[in-house]
């Protein structure tokens, strides 16, 4: 999916900060791809490997922060350099907290809380789509400091916004249809609300994204 289109405006350490937080979007784009696969399926298979990734996900948290803390006291950065390790480091932490949100539908399938019903897993599916599409969006968008796209996504988010709710209102009416699967519709809608919160930190990515691209460009145009 990432081409790797490091932009000219970063090199050295700079550089290797970003290409990181690359490779974490990308393993984190998986992970979400696979939760959702686990529960709309039913998959604990799948779901343990969401679970198993987990802590490779968190070594990629760690070492951004690390790369961070380290390339501040190493280059004592220029404001514009500065201002891109920030927003790279804050990129890193929404996709942990992204990951993390995965995590959550994975262990919903390995606790064996209840599968959902038909009509649950396809709005399931639905939701995850959306999300899936916006996190993918984003992290092309960090690829090549793209600010147009950036800013695609951060417009998107309300319509995935609007689907969790109409979603949510359908799973509500199901459970009204099915008082004995209380638990079942429970677990469904914290599935459903981590999909939208998956959404959220893609959004909050595209901020960052188009915030350090546009003060780049502004950098840029200065004699």
């Amino acid at each position: 999916m990432l081409e790797g289109h490091i932009s000219k405006a970063f090199d050295g350490e700079l550089a290797a900060l970003h290409i990181r937080v690359l490779e974490m979007g990308g393993l984190v784009l998986d992970q979400v791809r696979q939760a959702t696969s686990s529960y709309s399926d039913w998959d604990s298979r799948i779901a343990q490997l969401v679970a198993d990734r987990e802590a490779q996900v968190q070594r990629y948290a760690g070492t951004i922060y690390d790369d961070q803390v380290a390339l501040i006291a190493r280059r004592n950065p220029v404001a514009s350099d500065l201002r891109a390790i920030i927003a790279l480091a804050k990129v890193g932490a929404e996709l942990d907290r992204a990951g993390a949100e995965a995590r959550k539908i994975a262990r919903t399938v390995l606790q064996q809380s209840g599968r959902p019903g038909r009509r649950t897993s396809s709005d399931a599916r639905h939701l995850a789509n959306l999300a899936i599409t916006l996190l993918r969006l984003s992290l092309e968008s960090l690829d090549r400091l793209d600010a147009e796209q950036a800013e695609q996504v951060i417009d998107r988010d309300q319509d995935l916004d609007a689907e969790y709710a109409a979603g949510l209102r359908r799973l509500l009416t199901r459970a009204l249809e099915d008082p004995g699967a209380l638990e079942v519709t429970v677990e469904a809608a914290f599935a459903l609300k981590s999909l939208e919160r998956i959404g959220d930190h893609a959004r909050n990515i595209a901020e960052q994204i188009a915030g350090m691209a546009a003060h780049l460009a502004r950098v840029s145009r200065v004699p």
